[in-house]
């Protein structure tokens, strides 16, 4: 019985590690664009004013249909949008560089992001599947990985890109290929869901779904707007490519600390105060990153990165739990449709920054953050699990 037991948890853990690798790899297709847009500007002569349809083609459209795309995952049950999701994400991403003009470049970008779309709700009710207890930190752990994907890849992307041209982003499609082999392996069959269970969620947590989705969307919009404003920011006083490519890649892979201290937190206090600090910290550190000099613009940045990604296993477990029957749908809500009012803030803001200066947007960012405070208040609390899974 206790060898059962061991092989069982063993397994959940190599099917932890092999999702959260394969987050690694989707959310850093889908987030290195920022290191080289300032390349890709210039190649297909886009002005700064549609700086924001690359981010709303790439974010926008496909988290705009996350939730419709975690309800369908949640009827269909198994993986399918797990392998599917990643594939699609993998080819629009490394496909970039091979496009001949603005309008392909917009296609693969929306292939990626609609297959991040169908990635995402389905892995992460995979995740929580796998190991049901200390939700917080195992939340926490596959998150760390997505946003490990989204740190270290800017700086690989913008290298790639100045040895050998944008041509060469392809070979980024490699490990997208390998890792569906072992995914298809490790990836739990998910039971299919009722439909109706979505209907009557709704009608009994309207209010508090409302909240968690205008919350997720201005976190969504303070990490889009940072890295894509800062690099250009960087660039037009004269900074290098991977100069604007290392500022926010301090920003994501610090922001793991607040990815797994921030789901240990709930665990501890509840995870109303974490949503509240995260907001009013979010808006004090951008202001002083614009202004700060030197080396601490690094500082400031990787202390915004801690405070906003803090929240991001908690905004994914509220969801959950107000939609107990339907995961990956609450997933959809809590990471897309967020995400896809971010995406739109950002492609408002670009106008912003085209016609009043870079910084400009990068202030109206700051003053619309501190709206999370009255949205936490609305968020419903609660207090994490604790269970005798130690190691989970």
């Amino acid at each position: 019985m206790i060898g059962n037991d061991t092989r069982t948890i063993s397994s959940a853990k190599l099917g932890l590690a092999a999702l959260t690798w394969a987050h690694f790899l989707n959310d850093g297709y889908i987030n290195y664009l920022p290191a080289v847009l300032p390349v890709l500007l210039e190649e297909f002569h886009i002005p700064l004013a549609l700086v924001g349809s690359l981010i709303l083609a790439l974010q926008g459209i496909g988290s705009l249909l996350q939730p419709l795309i975690g309800w369908r995952a949640d009827r269909t049950g198994g993986r399918s949008f797990v392998l599917v999701g990643l594939g699609m994400s993998a080819l629009g991403a490394s496909l970039i560089g091979l496009a001949p003009g603005y309008w392909p470049l917009i296609g693969l970008l929306t292939i990626a992001g609609l297959g991040s779309a169908a990635f995402h709700p389905q892995a992460l009710a995979s995740a929580r599947a796998i190991i049901g207890t200390r939700e917080g930190m195992t939340m926490s752990f596959f998150l760390i990985g997505g946003e490990l994907g989204r740190g270290i890849w800017p700086i690989v992307a913008g290298l790639l890109v100045m040895w050998l041209g944008l041509h060469s982003l392809w070979l980024f499609a490699i490990p997208g290929v390998l890792t569906l082999l072992v995914l298809a392996r490790f990836t739990p069959n998910l039971p299919s869901e009722p439909s109706q269970a979505v209907r009557s969620a709704w009608e009994i947590n309207r209010g508090p779904i409302l909240a968690l989705i205008g919350f997720v969307g201005l976190r969504g919009m303070v990490s889009y707007g940072v890295v894509t404003f800062v690099p250009l920011l960087w660039h037009a006083h004269g900074g290098s490519l991977i100069g604007g490519a290392s500022l926010i890649s301090v920003m994501l892979v610090v922001g793991i600390l607040g990815n797994f201290f921030g789901g240990v937190l709930a665990d501890r206090i509840g995870r109303r105060p974490v949503i509240v600090g995260s907001s009013l910290f979010s808006a004090l550190l951008l202001a002083l990153f614009l202004f700060s000099q030197g080396l601490w613009l690094w500082v400031s940045l990787a202390f915004l990165g801690i405070a906003v990604f803090a929240t991001a296993p908690v905004t994914i477990l509220i969801g959950q739990d107000l939609f107990p029957k339907s995961h990956s749908m609450a997933s959809g809500i809590a990471l897309g449709a967020g995400n896809a009012l971010g995406a739109v803030a950002i492609f408002a803001l670009g106008f912003v920054a085209d016609y009043y200066g870079i910084d400009a947007s990068l202030w109206w960012i700051v003053g619309l953050s501190l709206l999370g405070l009255p949205l936490a208040l609305i968020l419903p609390e609660g207090s994490g699990r604790t269970s005798a899974l130690s190691g989970a």
